[in-house]
């Protein structure tokens, strides 16, 4: 298995983080040169300078933005493999440290809002799948759909209108508390708990329904045992992979509910940066991003690899 893992996804992941991390960064730094608005005028605005065509250009120079749009990239792609992010063209921060900072942020919402959709879908998938067509399964299919037809934003304000205004119980917005965690980690995570219900039962109910399954309950089997020793393991897998994309797509999109809760986090940071052209915040988020993805994509694999020896032997 060690051999499978160091010479076949690692490898493929690796080789493909080249051309995606190229790709990427060029695509998003063209981009956001060709998007109407201009840095510059941003930040002479933002600083309440006189918005003469002679502060326009000092600016600009500044900025770098007076350079062919190639040796702008260039120059930039020469300075991240030096692990060189720039500076915020708003708050002249060091871009790598306001991202580890406000990645962390991230992290501390997405990883309980990961642990409570385990929590919740494992157990309510199950016992959908396991009570298929009866009563509890009606109401955990009809639950689902019920919290997967709630947008984000629309479920965060709810939540703050019942938790905040009318019962006081939760602050509304902010960081620092762990009382601050409680409404973006359930916004964040109820529309994954949703689809991970339905995700489990489908594929539990495809595993009892396959002749191993039949096999086992014919000599005996207990229910417990069919479902958790026999059935579970195999449904799990196509489970685990979704749930390290959802990881992975949690990370990028919290932006919403960051920016619902005033939460600190990189989602909100990258808004902020592309509705104020900050070139250098936007491409380090945008790369920090591709890396998240290359990276959950390989640990998906080397999983499904540890949990499944059908994939060691097709390799």
């Amino acid at each position: 298995m060690k051999r499978y893992i160091l010479k076949r996804p690692a490898v493929a992941r690796l080789f493909q983080f080249v051309p995606v991390f190229f790709g990427v960064t060029a695509l998003v730094f063209f981009l956001l040169r060709l998007a109407p608005g201009d840095a510059a005028y941003i930040m002479l605005q933002d600083r309440g300078v006189d918005m003469s065509a002679e502060s326009l250009a000092k600016a600009r120079s500044e900025l770098g933005l007076d350079k062919p749009v190639l040796v702008q990239y260039g120059s930039w792609l020469k300075a991240v493999l030096k692990l060189d992010l720039g500076n915020s063209v708003m708050t002249h921060e060091p871009v790598l440290a306001e991202l580890s900072r406000r990645f962390r942020m991230t992290l501390m919402l997405t990883l309980p809002a990961m642990a409570l959709v385990a929590l919740l879908a494992f157990p309510l998938g199950v016992l959908s799948a396991v009570y298929q067509g009866k009563i509890w399964d009606t109401i955990c299919r009809i639950t689902a759909i019920a919290a997967m037809s709630v947008p984000a934003f629309c479920a965060g304000l709810l939540c703050i209108l019942l938790f905040s205004v009318h019962l006081k119980w939760l602050p509304s917005f902010g960081a620092g508390t762990p009382a601050h965690l409680v409404m973006p980690c359930f916004v964040l995570a109820i529309g994954s708990v949703a689809h991970y219900t339905r995700l489990i039962r489908s594929a539990l109910l495809e595993e009892l329904s396959k002749e191993y399954v039949r096999t086992a309950r014919a000599r005996g089997v207990s229910p417990g045992n069919l479902i958790y020793a026999h059935a579970m393991k195999n449904a799990l897998l196509p489970v685990l992979t979704s749930l390290g994309m959802s990881l992975a797509m949690m990370l990028g999109g919290a932006a919403v509910v960051e920016k619902v809760f005033s939460w600190p986090g990189l989602g909100m940071y990258l808004i902020d940066a592309v509705t104020r052209r900050d070139y250098p915040v936007v491409q380090g988020c945008v790369l920090l991003y591709a890396f998240l993805f290359t990276f959950v994509n390989l640990a998906v694999d080397i999983l499904c690899i540890v949990l499944d020896p059908r994939v060691r032997k097709t390799g």
